[in-house]
């Protein structure tokens, strides 16, 4: 995930038609789902932002537009904050087999996303911090996928053991973040297990949703 070039912004019909056709990198933020459509013009698009602001411009609705498109080199979409995403949009997503990576801070997702990332995805890329709504059991499943190369996940509703065991648990996982909000884990013991499996970990006291957006944690989970 991360865009490969500055995204083209696009908020309206004229900024579609505005930009060149083989820009990588789009930020649809604001763009009215009436104009999805006109983004079949990006066949080259590699890298989609939908982070919202607000928390509410993306929905599952626009997810199952973009899936419409017919996106061939689509490798990754950004939905930072989007506490209107369900499983129903990462359900539209999994029909766009080119996707690489997920950022899904802050969306509404279940443990049901989860299987359906583990099962029908190839990410190799994911991140689900700060989503409420995923427990131990949807982290695990995560795991245990064998294409899953960097994860970042929250554990304010685990334990110690939880994290290591999950950790132990990971098939391919190099790169690791762990959001830990209230500081207490361990940082000497999960560094020195991720060392034993070669996995580069980062244990962090807030995710993007706190320091790009500025939700503090407790909002965070009353979303």
């Amino acid at each position: 995930m991360g865009c490969r070039d500055y995204p083209e912004r696009l908020s309206n019909k004229t900024d579609i038609s505005r930009a060149s056709s083989s820009a990588k990198a789009i930020d649809i933020w604001k763009l009215p789902i009436g104009d999805y459509p006109l983004l079949r013009k990006f066949t080259n698009v590699e890298d989609i932002l939908l982070d919202s602001e607000e928390g509410t411009f993306a929905t599952d609705e626009k997810l199952k537009a973009l899936s419409k498109l017919g996106f061939t080199n689509l490798l990754g979409i950004s939905i930072f904050n989007g506490r209107l995403i369900t499983d129903d949009g990462i359900t539209a997503l999994s029909g766009i087999h080119s996707l690489h990576g997920l950022a899904l801070e802050g969306t509404a997702i279940t443990d049901v996303s989860c299987g359906l990332m583990a099962s029908r995805m190839h990410l190799a890329q994911l991140n689900v911090a700060n989503c409420q709504g995923i427990t131990l059991n949807g982290l695990k499943t995560l795991a245990a996928s064998v294409s899953l190369q960097g994860f970042e996940f929250s554990a304010d509703k685990l334990t110690q053991e939880q994290v290591l065991n999950l950790i132990a648990s990971f098939k391919n996982v190099t790169s690791c973040v762990i959001v830990d909000p209230d500081s207490k884990l361990d940082i000497a013991t999960i560094t020195a297990k991720c060392a034993e499996k070669k996995i580069h970990v980062a244990i962090k006291k807030t995710g993007a949703l706190q320091e790009i957006y500025g939700i503090t944690n407790s909002a965070a989970s009353k979303k």
